[in-house]
């Protein structure tokens, strides 16, 4: 029960301080997550995340996702083309939107650049950088994230 107030008042400091950030039920948070306040991010239910998040890139996110602690959403690079022009002046690219299907699981630490899209049922290894989309019930990890092998059912 307490866990469950927790959670509740997270939620609510999320929301009071994200306006773009629209949660629906069943949603966790560990501590000290971030949320970008200039992101448009739409979590879909029984949404699980884990301590010191960072949702910094507009997002969808379907039902039944966990990510693990210290997961990274990133967007809205830098551009860095011109050499007269100071990198930290230079502006930043269009925002794409990062696509995360239902029943996805997200490992510890890893990092989803902006643009990817990942499918259904997919499991992204703790540590992965994920460059590119992801198939459905396909587990990848590494930098960057490579195929590693597709979930299968145990029980056909």
């Amino acid at each position: 029960m307490l866990r469950k107030i927790i959670f509740g008042i997270r939620k609510m400091r999320l929301q009071f301080l994200h306006p773009k950030l629209k949660i629906a039920a069943g949603f966790s948070c560990g501590k000290e997550c971030h949320v970008s306040r200039k992101n448009e991010i739409n979590i879909g239910e029984n949404f699980f995340m884990g301590h010191q998040c960072h949702l910094g890139a507009n997002a969808n996110i379907g039902k039944n996702v966990m990510f693990a602690s210290c997961v990274a959403l990133v967007g809205g690079d830098h551009k860095f083309d011109d050499i007269d022009v100071p990198m930290r002046f230079a502006g930043r690219d269009t925002f794409k939107t990062i696509t995360i299907e239902e029943d996805v699981w997200v490992g510890h630490g890893a990092i989803i650049l902006q643009g990817v899209h990942i499918s259904q049922g997919a499991v992204i290894a703790a540590g992965a950088v994920v460059t590119k989309d992801v198939a459905p019930y396909a587990i990848v990890g590494g930098n960057p994230a490579k195929f590693i092998r597709e979930r299968k059912r145990l029980n056909p």
